[in-house]
């Protein structure tokens, strides 16, 4: 039994790190808040010439990452002819390899917050608050390191081409739309948002953690 309890809050330190730092990737980049503060900031959307304001490119670009299995990214405008779309195939093929990033990390996500979940409840039913409380550290501890590792890779050159190829981004043309309005200052922006709900995610759990694992008070 000391040994599945210690496996289980070895598994629980990283169970909730991995959980903290994907709740925030997909807060960033599920949300359509994330996209248009960057295109009322930038005023990017106009540079495209499209009849879409940002707050409607902002929604039809969260929709595409929150959306179930589609076929293609793309948004199409009414030319009064036919329907043009906005997007060339590289630009699809981008967004269709961020997605499928993204879908990964709510997967990652959805399991470590189970996991947590179960682990956490398994030892305050048992009593073992402390072992919980004394893994917080730890959490906290893997939990900036992680963070700390996406901005390296969000913020950096080399940590962003690294990101590129692992997600199977391709370099696109300067006058793709894409590139326009994604490509102006999103990525660090993307980072900025990540540390800030990463730590507040964090900070949160480790509230919840330390109220359900205080000890009982004797005098009041």
């Amino acid at each position: 039994m000391r040994k599945f309890n210690y496996l289980c809050s070895f598994i629980v330190v990283l169970s909730v790190s991995l959980f903290i730092v994907t709740l925030g990737q997909n807060i960033v980049m599920r949300t359509s808040g994330t996209y248009l503060y960057h295109f009322n900031e930038t005023r990017v959307v106009s540079e495209i010439y499209t009849e879409y304001t940002n707050s409607q490119m902002a929604d039809e670009i969260s929709g595409f990452i929150n959306s179930w299995r589609p076929e293609e990214f793309q948004i199409y405008e009414d030319t009064g002819y036919d329907l043009e779309g906005i997007f060339d195939k590289k630009d699809s093929q981008n967004m269709m390899a961020l997605k499928h990033f993204m879908d990964m990390s709510f997967v990652v996500c959805v399991v470590c917050l189970i996991i947590s979940a179960s682990i956490y409840s398994y030892f305050l039913k048992h009593d073992h608050k402390l072992v919980l409380r004394n893994r917080l550290k730890f959490t906290a501890l893997i939990t900036l390191a992680l963070v700390g590792g996406e901005a390296f890779v969000l913020y950096t050159d080399v940590g962003f081409k690294w990101f590129k190829a692992f997600v199977g981004l391709d370099t696109l043309a300067k006058d793709s739309a894409l590139n326009i309005i994604m490509g102006n200052g999103f990525v660090p922006l993307t980072a900025t948002f990540l540390i800030v709900y990463s730590l507040i995610a964090l900070a949160v759990v480790s509230y919840i953690t330390w109220v359900f694992t205080k000890p009982p008070r004797i005098f009041y």
